[in-house]
């Protein structure tokens, strides 16, 4: 995933504008091959990128392969086929429910890094689940340096300690190099603790002052992002 990351970085800074660049590390390709019975991982470390071009010409496909392959891309398939793009789509679509499938119990984070960052990110979300052993399989919107990983578990329904611990040094990671907690899936209940630590006191106080004179009583939305 960090190679990857560094390709989309190059890619994304090349000026040829991919209009889409999807991106999921080998533990989910691994568990999408099995779901929709296709080939596309040859191991838990070959990450795969789906990106696309609104009209690319001969040249830009040739440019945007070869900034790619700096980056120890392999097995490049360019398509227009209708069909193929479809079948391609669909594969980002059901990324979730491939993962799902793995563990009885699960989190999906939601995070983004500076592009220039995502390696970094990537590299520390596997450092993360290697070291605290918790199973991590990890997709984003990688041109955006927005990242999704999952957390999975089997033993009880209450997350465990060690999967808390893992999201919060991912948190943590994040806001080190200069990300957000949430690249688009807003808040809500589960994250509002990491709100004040993301913003500051002086914003977070603002925010609840501008929350109070709209809504006195509390009653939009409670206890959701400002608590």
């Amino acid at each position: 995933m960090a190679a990857l990351a560094r390709g989309v970085a190059d890619l994304r800074n090349s000026g040829l504008n991919p209009a889409m660049l999807e991106a999921m590390d080998g533990k989910t390709v691994l568990a999408l091959d099995e779901l929709e019975h296709t080939s596309y991982s040859k191991s838990e470390s070959s990450s795969l990128l789906l990106f696309s071009f609104d009209g690319a010409s001969e040249i830009e496909e040739k440019e945007a392969q070869k900034i790619l392959e700096k980056h120890d891309a392999w097995g490049i398939q360019v398509t227009d086929d209708p069909d193929e793009i479809a079948s391609l789509i669909k594969l980002r679509q059901d990324m979730l429910p491939a993962v799902f499938s793995k563990s009885k119990y699960h989190i999906m984070e939601d995070m983004a890094v500076p592009l220039s960052k995502l390696a970094e990110m990537a590299d520390y979300i596997t450092e993360v689940g290697e070291e605290l052993g918790v199973d991590i399989y990890t997709a984003g919107h990688a041109g955006d340096g927005n990242l999704h990983p999952s957390l999975l578990w089997n033993e009880q329904e209450e997350a465990p300690q060690v999967v808390i611990e893992a999201t919060r040094r991912l948190f943590h990671k994040a806001l080190d190099l200069g990300g957000t907690i949430s690249g688009e899936h807003a808040v809500g209940m589960a994250k509002n603790q990491w709100n004040n630590v993301e913003l500051g006191g002086t914003v977070d106080r603002l925010q609840h002052q501008l929350k109070n004179l709209f809504d006195p009583m509390n009653i939009m939305n409670p206890k959701r992002k400002i608590n």
